[in-house]
């Protein structure tokens, strides 16, 4: 039988942590870091993996870096840079001032600020990777 101390150690931390594949890390990390408001928990822009955090949200950076098999190196250097159809969903509170933020710093805003009809006021931007983060804000009621 485990002791309490053992038995909270074997429940998850964080459900789900996304990790976005980049070819340049310190542009990544200067998007990332700078106008989108991530801050960086490990690595830097010499590494070949990267945690940030922003709010309870966590991901992580990686480049083509030999962490895996072959089969499965070759399988992300393959796909790295494909366009895909999927948003990763960060909520913030101020979602006015942050689109603001994030278009005064140059970042590539690939759909507009906007209601949405499941209540939601959201913009989307697209790293350099052609990854998409949708910033979300409930609407007022």
């Amino acid at each position: 039988m485990l002791s309490a101390t053992e038995e909270v150690r074997l429940v998850p931390e964080w459900g789900v942590i996304p990790t976005i594949r980049v070819q340049d890390m310190a542009e990544a990390l200067a998007l990332y870091t700078g106008a989108l408001g991530f801050t960086l928990e490990r690595g830097g822009a010499d590494d070949g993996n990267c945690a940030l955090v922003r709010g309870d949200a966590r991901l992580m950076l990686e480049t083509p870096s030999g962490f895996y098999s072959d089969a499965y190196d070759a399988a992300i250097e393959e796909r790295l840079g494909a366009k895909s159809p999927n948003a990763l969903y960060f909520e913030e509170a101020d979602i006015e001032g942050f689109r603001e933020r994030v278009g005064a710093a140059g970042a590539r805003i690939v759909d507009p600020l906007a209601e949405r009809p499941w209540g939601q006021r959201e913009f989307t931007v697209e790293d350099s990777a052609g990854n998409w983060l949708t910033f979300w804000a409930a609407s007022a009621r």
